[in-house]
């Protein structure tokens, strides 16, 4: 009798052991699956984006000027395979139409000569731009962020004011330059965590920074990025130069604003034409979704800052 019950329960192990084998088997074929299934979205969303910016490169041949920029920012592209339920739509937008906040530094190379013993200064009209921003959206210690950001741009590990080196809390943290609008925020995160000052993440950055392109193109800027710019301009009066004009503007002449602030204007890079775009394209393959966001320069027909998320 108890050898009977001993056998039943070797029997019982057993089975066990072999049911939990077929589970753990059927989910490493499953996760292969998975896997291989992954791979070949990962190579053909690769041949698509080669494709698709092969096919940007032939449409945007010709654009050299604010017109032509301005009618290719208003055309989406769209390409779509019905037998295979492949669609991929890309939209683009003016990098230009923010104020690169890599320029919140002097020029680096220069003014490393005239201060090797002091931090590289900020340059005054892009200061004064971030503080009237940080103002109006009450941010708690302005200094502290500014410095952070700063910081940030130059490649020393010396600290502005005490805890604005993100680098020395976290060694990965890139420097020299920032580089998107995840990487900002990374600068924001490291704010917060010093100062539980969450009103950073109620100023439209998106709209009110850039961060490749050389100057700003007045003719893609919006109301806001003209408002802290030229604070002097009645808000009421803002989308008539902006997002309501009726034409495009060719140069700072054009413009009925008063000589101070063409002035300003100009100390701040402001041009009529910029070839950079940043562009956002979606790739649909029946369930399965990826977006693949980058900057393309029409001057030189090159792609840059490639970031993908699912």
């Amino acid at each position: 009798m108890k050898r009977n019950a001993i056998a039943l329960l070797v029997t019982i192990s057993f089975v066990t052991v072999i049911i939990s084998l077929i589970g753990i088997s059927s989910n490493l074929v499953d996760n292969s699956f998975k896997r291989v299934a992954a791979k070949h979205a990962l190579i053909q969303n690769n041949l698509l984006f080669s494709d698709i910016t092969d096919i940007l490169k032939e449409v945007s041949g010709d654009i050299n000027d604010s017109i032509g920029l301005d009618i290719f920012l208003s055309i989406p592209l769209f390409f779509e395979n019905r037998q295979n339920s492949l669609s991929v739509d890309i939209t683009f937008e003016s990098d230009a139409s923010g104020i690169n906040i890599n320029n919140l530094l002097k020029d680096i190379n220069t003014s490393k000569k005239k201060h090797s013993d002091q931090p590289i200064p900020l340059n005054p009209p892009y200061e004064e731009y971030f503080e009237r921003i940080l103002t109006v959206y009450n941010i708690s210690d302005k200094i502290l962020f500014l410095s952070m950001i700063a910081d940030t741009l130059d490649s020393d590990l010396e600290e502005r004011m005490p805890g604005s080196e993100i680098a020395l809390e976290n060694p990965f943290f890139r420097q020299g330059h920032i580089y998107n609008l995840r990487h900002f925020k990374k600068i924001m995160s490291a704010y917060k965590k010093q100062t539980l000052d969450f009103n950073v993440d109620t100023v439209p950055w998106k709209e009110l920074i850039g961060f490749n392109a050389d100057n700003i193109d007045f003719n893609q800027i919006g109301p806001e990025v003209l408002q802290y710019l030229a604070p002097e301009i009645d808000p009421e009066s803002t989308p008539n130069y902006t997002s309501n004009k009726t034409d495009l503007y060719e140069s700072l002449d054009d413009i009925p604003l008063e000589e101070e602030t063409k002035k300003r204007l100009k100390e701040m890079n402001m041009q009529f034409y910029s070839p950079y775009v940043f562009a956002t394209m979606n790739i649909k393959d029946g369930d399965n979704k990826e977006q693949i966001v980058f900057v393309y320069n029409l001057g030189n027909k090159k792609v840059s800052n490639i970031e993908v998320t699912d």
